[in-house]
């Protein structure tokens, strides 16, 4: 049976992280969705008629501030939804349209301004762990088979503890090649990460959001839980 878990030194370090987990299994991603593309459009449309300073605003700070006390640079490797939001609060920017599960991520962190990244977990296998590197790790980059590179040790890395293959460096910066979602990925694991003070409804209310819409859009069957200090871990099935 799968496992995901996070390891102690992340909940030691960083006490009021929580991470919503959405379970998705008898997807159907592929073909294009209207809706959806227009539910992406206007998220980017109001991002960018209300943009928020990214360097200031707690929503965004809190990660850059995390990022710091790892070790890494969040000027040179943003967290993901950081660079997204930038990207999105210029007028007349575009996203393409991938597949439909990557439109929900890049929908909900647009409008949750909040870290929400999936895999496909079949293609993952094993132990799913958010954890520090120890720095013999391989990590793919996506969208580029070719390459293989290590994580910092010490680093936080979103691991396949069976194999060392890295999902995601950098907590929230970028994610891997070998498991990512494709038109084809029947089972996902997607991830809503919620840090700072109060952070939790809010992390529960998008994840929820996440469910319905992968339920809507994709006819998928869900199963949800909330990653905190008191659960760590939590087992499920595909």
């Amino acid at each position: 049976m799968p496992e995901i878990r996070i390891h102690e030194k992340i909940f030691n370090e960083f006490r009021t992280f929580r991470r919503g987990i959405v379970v998705a299994v008898n997807l159907k991603n592929d073909g294009p969705s209207t809706d959806l593309e227009a539910m992406v459009d206007e998220a980017i449309s109001h991002a960018a008629a209300e943009p928020i300073d990214i360097k200031t605003d707690p929503r965004t700070i809190v990660w850059i501030e995390a990022h710091r006390q790892f070790g890494s640079n969040p000027n040179k490797f943003p967290p993901a939804h950081c660079a997204l939001l930038k990207r999105v609060q210029k007028k007349g920017t575009k996203i393409p349209f991938i597949n439909k599960i990557v439109a929900i991520m890049n929908y909900n962190s647009i409008t949750g301004i909040t870290p929400v990244g999936g895999d496909d977990v079949i293609r993952a296998g094993g132990t799913l762990e958010l954890r520090p590197a120890e720095g013999n790790e391989t990590f793919v980059p996506l969208g580029n088979p070719e390459k293989s590179e290590h994580p910092e040790p010490g680093e936080i890395i979103y691991v396949v503890s069976e194999s060392g293959d890295v999902m995601c460096r950098r907590w929230n910066w970028r994610n891997g090649h070998n498991t990512r979602i494709t038109e084809d990925t029947q089972a996902i694991v997607m991830n809503i990460d919620g840090l700072g003070e109060g952070n939790e409804p809010k992390t529960i209310a998008t994840r929820d959001r996440v469910a319905e819409m992968l339920e809507t859009f994709c006819q998928a069957d869900t199963t949800t839980t909330l990653l905190s200090p008191s659960q760590p871990t939590w087992s499920f099935e595909i």
